[in-house]
């Protein structure tokens, strides 16, 4: 029988320092031990200094693009007695991942089981689902955020204790979203030493994009954005507008349905950023060809139910899959899984590995 575990629920409400109070306070605790954890793991004494000016880098930008988001992590800090900048730095863990690639002349390792996203048209509006796949050490430290701010659309969005978010849903839009290979511009390949420096990193702008009011509203936000990591940002609206972004830096490419869903896992699929063809993603990026194949097997209308098959599935004969069970020297699984309904204004969040896990549902 699949296990009905829930999420820690961290609640949130009132200005964006009285929201981060909240959080510090609520998660003081497992803020501390992350802390720890990270510079253990992301910044060891060798990288340590030059990771934090990556890290003080992009403080002033997310200050100028996103100030209440800053004032928000400002109020995490004073809940959990830390300093902003020791906050902000847990904020940008995929991003000094990134960042040691490229030094170490590895990026086109920075992407390894790095998360599956579907977006689907449904009834007039869309799902859009996650599969956050990471190493399995940091499952202990994720809660899911309930935010009801004084200004701005309610949401609820999956975050490591301390951040401001990762992908979830909002009152007119949901986001997930998949690493990708880190470049610096379209020109660049994957693999290279070249980094792009400063922009904002991927918790805040998840957290911008669920505060805009459709799909193209989000779109024009990542236009005018500069970004800190290579992602793929998955999109869809009360409306049925759906989307898949990758965006490097500061280039973007927009990927449109042509069979009323989108599938994306971890490699580039648009020509415009010389993306792999469907026949290639079968062995080069495997996860996401498995997951298209078994939604066109099931056949639109698509249901939750249809989502769930897909997220859950393993490659044949292998126990790993689109639901992620890997043993590396830092192994890595599925963390969660969860379907926004976004016309029903509710997230269905699976703790874990969902082939393990039942969707349980969090309204806004």
């Amino acid at each position: 029988m699949l296990a009905a575990t829930r999420f820690e629920v961290v609640e949130m409400s009132g200005t964006p320092y009285e929201m981060g109070l909240a959080h510090g306070k609520q998660c003081k605790t497992l803020i501390k031990k992350l802390s720890r954890k990270f510079d253990d793991m992301m910044m060891p004494a060798e990288y340590h200094e030059a990771g934090l000016e990556v890290v003080r880098g992009a403080m002033g930008i997310v200050k100028r693009e996103a100030p209440d988001l800053y004032e928000e992590t400002e109020g995490i800090a004073a809940g959990a007695g830390m300093s902003v900048e020791e906050v902000f730095r847990l904020n940008c863990a995929s991003e000094v991942h990134a960042w040691r690639g490229c030094k170490d002349l590895e990026a086109v390792n920075t992407v390894s089981d790095g998360c599956t996203s579907f977006t689907v048209q449904h009834e007039g509006s869309s799902l859009v689902a996650w599969n956050m796949d990471w190493w399995r050490i940091w499952q202990p430290f994720l809660v899911l955020l309930h935010g009801q701010p004084d200004r701005g659309p309610r949401f609820r969005c999956v975050a490591f204790a301390g951040c401001v978010g990762r992908p979830g849903i909002s009152e007119q839009i949901a986001v997930s979203a998949n690493y990708l290979p880190y470049r610096a511009s379209a020109s660049i390949p994957s693999g290279k030493a070249d980094w792009a420096g400063p922009g904002v990193p991927y918790n805040f702008m998840t957290r911008m994009l669920l505060q805009q009011k459709s799909t193209p509203a989000a779109l024009k936000l990542l236009e005018r954005t500069p970004r800190m990591l290579c992602l793929n940002y998955t999109l869809g609206d009360m409306k049925g507008r759906i989307a898949c972004v990758e965006a490097l830096p500061c280039e973007m490419a927009v990927l449109k349905p042509k069979e009323g869903f989108l599938v994306h896992a971890n490699s580039y699929h648009s020509p415009k950023l010389g993306g792999l063809t469907e026949e290639q993603q079968k062995t080069a990026d495997p996860r996401a060809y498995l997951a298209r194949q078994i939604l066109r097997q099931r056949g639109m209308p698509l249901e939750r139910a249809d989502i769930y098959a897909a997220q859950r599935a393993h490659f044949p004969g292998a126990d790993t899959g689109v639901c992620v069970h890997t043993v590396y020297d830092k192994p890595s699984m599925t963390l969660l899984s969860f379907v926004a309904d976004v016309a029903k204004q509710t997230l269905w969040v699976a703790y874990g590995s969902p082939c393990e896990h039942r969707f349980l549902p969090h309204r806004l």
